[in-house]
């Protein structure tokens, strides 16, 4: 089995705000997976590049760690506020470097 690391990608996104509009990444070109920390009000997102609804995808709620495994999904990664309050996610590029 071989060892498996990462290193910071830069370009992270603290305080990411999720609103009522459907928001997407910014991916820094070397970024191959990502994890976000979901701070203040639940969200609703997909990882397939369709647009969420507050009633359609996967819900995250507060204290909530998301793992985007893939480039693909961290460029298809689609986030929607649930409820009316908007919500504040922080977000870390990774490079992945697999041996």
């Amino acid at each position: 089995m071989g060892v498996r690391s990462r290193s910071t990608a830069g370009g992270a996104q603290f305080g990411l705000a999720v609103a009522a509009a459907v928001v997407t990444l910014t991916v820094p070109t070397t970024a191959m997976c990502a994890e976000l920390y979901v701070r203040t009000a639940p969200l609703v997102y997909t990882t397939d590049g369709t647009d969420p609804t507050a009633t359609a995808g996967k819900q995250a709620n507060v204290g909530d760690r998301i793992m985007l495994n893939s480039r693909d999904e961290c460029d298809k990664w689609k986030g929607i506020e649930q409820t009316a309050t908007d919500s504040a996610v922080d977000v870390e590029y990774y490079t992945d470097v697999s041996g």
